[in-house]
C-alpha cells in the first residue's frame, strides 16, 4: 500500500489535545454528536454494516487491467473490498451470437450453449480468481443501450434482433448458461441484472421512446425470471435524476412513467448520483447531490412506489461519485479528492438505508484503457484506481502504472465493521454513524459544510467499560491533494475539528466488549398523497395512518419540497393540532447554482404528539412549487434517550416556540391510578385524554396549580393528555399500568 502521503501523529499526552482546543483555529461553528453505545439502531430489521453492499470496486473476478495478481489480491484483501459490476461481458456475447437458422431475428440458443461452455472452461482455468468468489456475492451484470433492439446489426455475425422478446431470450439464456456455481463449475451466477445502462437519455438516438424502453424492461424481466428466478432484475438505471425540471415534468415522464409501466416487474430500482462540476474546469461551478437533494430523490421514488405498488423497492445505486462535465485536462490530484469527498458524503447518507440499499458502487474503474482518446499519449478518464507514471509533469514517460489517490478511499474504510448503534448530530450538515465490533467502536462523521466544524463528542452507555485507546482517521483536502491524517490517543477525547467537506473515522478501543442491551427501531410511514401544488397561505393536508407507537421514541417529519429560489423554505407545519418549530437549515448546501431547490426538510416532532392516525398540514406564505413527499420517520425505542440540542421528548425545544403549555407536567408516569398535574401557569385549562387511535376517553377542566385525576378505570396502555387554553395546545404522553 502506498501510504506516503498520509500523516501519522502520535499523541501520548492529553495535554496536547487541550492546547489544540485552545488554538484560535477552533473559533468556528460548534456541533454535538450523541453516541449511545448500548443502543442498537435497527432499520427494517437490519443493523449490521455489510461491506459487500458498500465497499465495492466496479470490477469482475477476472478483470484484465491489474498490473499483477499480487496487486489484485493485496487491494481486495488488505482493504476488504468486494466486486460489484460488469457492463461489458454480456455486451460482448450479445455481439458474438449467431442467428437461429430456423427463426429469423432470434439468437441461436445451441450456439450460445457452445460459447457458454467455452466461458465456463476459461473461467475454470483461471484458478487465481477462484479465491475471491466470496467477494462476488452482490455482483451485478448490466447491458448497454445498443442492446435495445432498434434495427442494428450485431458486430460479428450481423444478427438483427427481431424485437423485445428475441433480445429477452438472449438475456435469459446468457444468465442461465454462462454461469455456474464457482471454481471448475464456472463463474458464480450474479445476484442482479440491470437491463440497460442509462437508457432514457439515449432513447432518441435509439429511435424509440422512454415508454417503449420501460416496456422492454418488462419483457426482459419476465423471461429472465422464468429461466433464472434467483437473479434480481431492475432498472431503469437513471443517469441524472432531475425530478424538479420543467415543473416536475421530468419526474412524470421518466420515473413516474417507469414505475407505472414496469415497476411491478422490477425487483429493484437503480439510478446514479453524481456531484458535478459544470464548466469543464476543476475549480468551476459545482452542483451537489450530497445532502437534501439525494434525500428528495430517494424519498420521491419511495413515496410514489408505496402509493402505486404498495411498498418500496430495493435500491441499487450502481454508480455514484463526482465528475467534471467537458473536462479535457490531464490527471489531477483534485479529481481524486472530489471523488473521495463525494464517495464519503454520499455513503453516509446511503448507510442510513441499509435495509433498502442492495448495493452502492463508487464509480471507479481500473485503468479504463478503452477510454483513452485516439492519438493521445495518456488517458484522461476521470475516475481511475490506476494511472500511468508520466501523466504528471516531471515523471518518467510511460513509466508503468501506480495507484491514484482514490486508493485512499478504500484504505480509509478498511477496518469498519460491526453492529450499528444510535448516533445523533445537532446539525443536519454533520452526518454521523457508528458500529460496535466487539470491544471496538467505529464512529464515522462527515461534514457537508464548506467550513471546518468544531464537534463535541458525547458517549453514553459504556457502563464500567473504559477507553484504552483511540485512533482518529481524518480524510480531507490538504492543499490540492487528499490526505489521511492519523492521530492516536491513549485516552478519550471530548472534542474534535472536522475539516471542510471532510470525513472522520474515530476508532475507540475499550477494555472489554461493548454490551448492546437496548434498541431503537426505525420505520418510515408515508402520507396518503404526494406531489401537491403549493398555493399561498392555503394549507395542504396529509394523513399518515397506522403508526406504531411505543413507550419511548423519537420522530422526524421529512417534507420534500421543490421550489424556485425566491420562494420561502420555512413553512408553518402542524401535526395533530401541534405547531412545530421548523429548522432554518437542511442537509447540504443552499442549491443556489441549481435551477431550483429540490430537497427534504427534516422537522423534529415531539414523540408525544404522535397518534396512530395523524393529520399533518403544511402552509407556505407564497405560491409556487410543490410539496413532493410527506414521510414520518419514527424511532421506537426500548428506553428513553437523552439528547443534546434537539430533545425529542420534552417538547419545549422542538415544539412551537414560546408555547406556555410546555411547562405542564404529569406524574407519576407510568401510573397505576392517580395522575397528578402540575400547572405552573395557575390558570384555567381544558383537558382531554385520548388513546393511541385518537379516540377521546375523557375530558374536563383544570383549575389552579395542582390537580389530580383518577384514571384507575382506564385499560393499561399508552395515552395522551391534551391541555388547551385560548391560544395553545400541548400533549403529554403517559402510561397507565
Amino acid at each position: 500500500m502506498d501510504l506516503q502521503s498520509h500523516k501519522t501523529i502520535i499523541n501520548k499526552n492529553f495535554l496536547l489535545l487541550i492546547l489544540t482546543l485552545s488554538s484560535p483555529i477552533l473559533l468556528i461553528a460548534q456541533d454535538t454528536i450523541d453516541v449511545n453505545l448500548n443502543i442498537k439502531h435497527i432499520v427494517g430489521g437490519v443493523s449490521e454494516f455489510d461491506r459487500s453492499k458498500y465497499l465495492i470496486f466496479h470490477e469482475d473476478l477476472t478483470g484484465k487491467e491489474w498490473e499483477s495478481d499480487d496487486m489484485k489480491k493485496s487491494f481486495l484483501e488488505d482493504n476488504d473490498v468486494y466486486l460489484g459490476r460488469n457492463n461489458g461481458t454480456i455486451v460482448w456475447e450479445y455481439n458474438n451470437t449467431k442467428e437461429d437458422p430456423n427463426k429469423a431475428g432470434w439468437p441461436d440458443i445451441d450456439f450460445m450453449k457452445t460459447r457458454a461452455q467455452l466461458a465456463i472452461d476459461n473461467y475454470a482455468a483461471e484458478t487465481f480468481a477462484h479465491q475471491f468468489e466470496d467477494r462476488y456475492t452482490n455482483m451485478m451484470v448490466g447491458g448497454q443501450e445498443h442492446m435495445y433492439p432498434h434495427g442494428q446489426e450485431t458486430s460479428r455475425y450481423g444478427l438483427i434482433y427481431e424485437g423485445h422478446e428475441a433480445t429477452a431470450e438472449f438475456y435469459a439464456n446468457y444468465l442461465k448458461d454462462f454461469f455456474g456455481t464457482g471454481g471448475s463449475n464456472g463463474r458464480p451466477q450474479p445476484k442482479m441484472l440491470e437491463v440497460i445502462n442509462e437508457p432514457f437519455v439515449k432513447a432518441g438516438s435509439l429511435g424509440t421512446t422512454k415508454e417503449e424502453i420501460a416496456k422492454y424492461h418488462n419483457v426482459v424481466a419476465k423471461r429472465v425470471k422464468e429461466m433464472t428466478p434467483d437473479i434480481m432484475v431492475g432498472g431503469y438505471t437513471a443517469a441524472h435524476p432531475a425530478f424538479e425540471s420543467n415543473n416536475f415534468g421530468h419526474w412524470n415522464s421518466n420515473w413516474k412513467m417507469f414505475i407505472d409501466v414496469a415497476g411491478e416487474n422490477m425487483d429493484f430500482f437503480s439510478f446514479h448520483l453524481y456531484d458535478i462540476t459544470l464548466d469543464g474546469s476543476l475549480d468551476g461551478t459545482k452542483t451537489k447531490r450530497a445532502g437534501a437533494n439525494i434525500e428528495a430523490i430517494m424519498d420521491m421514488i419511495n413515496h410514489y412506489s408505496v402509493l402505486k405498488l404498495g411498498d418500496v423497492k430495493p435500491f441499487s445505486i450502481s454508480e455514484y461519485g463526482w465528475f467534471c462535465k467537458d473536462y479535457e485536462g490531464s490527471y489531477n490530484y483534485l479529481i481524486d479528492w472530489y471523488n473521495i469527498r463525494s464517495f464519503n458524503n454520499m455513503m453516509l447518507q446511503l448507510l442510513e438505508r441499509q435495509d433498502q440499499v442492495i448495493n452502492a458502487i463508487p464509480f471507479v474503474l481500473l485503468k479504463a484503457i478503452w477510454a483513452k482518446p485516439a492519438g493521445a499519449d495518456y488517458n484522461n478518464y476521470q475516475s481511475r484506481l490506476l494511472r500511468e507514471i508520466g501523466e504528471l509533469p516531471g515523471e518518467t514517460p510511460h513509466g508503468g502504472y501506480i495507484y491514484t489517490d482514490i486508493l485512499k478511499f478504500y484504505e480509509f474504510w478498511s477496518d469498519v465493521n460491526g453492529i450499528r448503534i444510535d448516533t445523533k448530530s445537532t446539525d443536519f450538515d454533520i452526518l454521523s454513524d457508528a458500529y460496535v465490533d466487539g470491544n471496538k467502536v467505529h464512529l464515522i462523521l462527515s461534514n457537508l459544510n464548506s467550513e471546518d466544524r468544531n464537534v463535541d463528542l458525547k458517549l453514553f452507555g459504556s457502563g464500567s467499560n473504559t477507553i484504552q485507546s483511540l485512533k482518529v482517521k481524518h480524510q480531507y483536502l490538504d492543499g490540492e491533494r487528499s490526505t489521511i491524517e492519523i492521530t492516536d490517543y491513549t485516552e478519550g477525547i471530548d472534542q474534535i475539528v472536522l475539516n471542510s467537506e471532510a470525513t472522520m473515522i474515530i476508532e475507540y478501543n475499550f477494555d472489554s466488549a461493548i454490551s448492546i442491551n437496548e434498541t431503537s427501531s426505525e420505520k418510515d410511514y408515508y402520507a396518503d398523497k404526494y406531489l401537491q401544488t403549493i398555493n399561498a397561505s392555503l394549507a395542504v393536508n396529509f394523513n399518515i395512518n397506522n403508526v406504531d407507537i411505543a413507550n419511548n421514541g423519537e420522530a422526524i417529519l421529512r417534507v420534500g419540497v421543490g421550489r424556485a429560489h425566491d420562494k420561502e423554505l420555512k413553512p408553518t407545519l402542524v401535526i395533530n393540532g401541534n405547531e412545530l418549530r421548523v429548522p432554518e437549515d437542511w442537509r447540504g448546501y443552499d442549491q443556489k447554482n441549481r435551477d431550483s431547490f429540490f430537497g427534504v426538510l427534516e422537522i423534529p416532532v415531539p414523540y408525544e404528539y404522535l397518534q396512530s392516525n395523524n393529520k399533518v398540514s403544511v402552509r407556505f406564505g407564497d405560491a409556487g412549487g410543490h410539496i413532493t413527499t410527506m414521510i414520518l420517520k419514527v424511532y421506537n425505542q426500548s428506553t428513553e434517550i437523552k439528547r443534546s440540542g434537539f430533545n425529542f421528548n420534552d417538547g419545549a425545544d422542538v415544539g412551537i416556540k414560546d408555547n406556555p403549555l410546555n411547562q405542564m407536567r404529569v406524574f407519576p408516569n407510568p401510573t397505576e391510578g392517580n395522575l397528578n398535574i402540575d400547572n405552573p401557569l395557575n390558570s384555567k385549562l381544558s383537558f382531554s385524554i385520548v388513546n393511541l387511535s385518537g379516540n377521546q376517553i375523557n375530558q374536563g377542566q383544570l383549575f389552579g396549580s395542582t390537580n389530580t385525576l383518577d384514571i384507575s378505570e382506564l385499560n393499561n396502555g399508552i395515552y395522551f393528555i391534551w391541555f388547551k387554553d385560548s391560544k395553545n395546545l400541548k400533549a403529554v404522553k403517559f402510561i397507565k399500568q
